[in-house]
């Protein structure tokens, strides 16, 4: 005896209609059915296993924490060593806002074409200043900037 087999190509867009499972059976004699495009259930799947996997690594550093509080409790250990060891196993980089103020002081020489000097002005100069910090991560904004005529 033989048995035919209907082979049904991969259709993202087939429209599947399944069984729900509740979170709970307190209801198992009303089933309820839905119907969901194949693309939405496999995103569906994409989620909950990469919720899985967050709650594993959640359930790991919890189990590292109670570790680590018993241990703490040491008296030999300061408060830096505990942040210390906090911020290293979760990869933290704790950093502090330092508020700075500071003054430029720049020179130099502007060409000037001969035949614009008798009307140059030095109030339309237009001067562009860029402040960076290569070390540290920094926000530095330029306030104002003045020149002063000396020609």
């Amino acid at each position: 005896m033989t048995q035919e087999q209907l082979t049904v190509s991969y259709n993202p867009n087939l429209l599947v209609t399944y069984k729900y499972v509740p979170e709970t059976y307190a209801a198992p004699e009303a089933p309820t059915f839905m119907t969901d495009k194949v693309t939405d259930i496999e995103w569906q799947l994409h989620q909950s296993r990469q919720y899985a996997n967050i709650a594993a690594e959640r359930r790991s550093e919890i189990s590292w924490l109670e570790d680590q509080i018993v241990e703490w409790y040491d008296s030999n250990y300061s408060k830096e060593d505990v942040l210390q060891q906090l911020a290293e196993y979760f990869k933290l980089n704790p950093t502090k806002e330092i508020e700075v103020q500071g003054t430029v002081s720049f020179s130099g020489t502007i060409n000037v074409p001969i035949s614009e000097l008798e009307g140059f002005d030095l109030s339309n100069v237009t001067i562009d200043v860029d402040l960076n910090s290569y070390e540290y991560d920094a926000d530095l904004n330029v306030d104002e900037v003045s020149l002063e005529d000396h020609y």
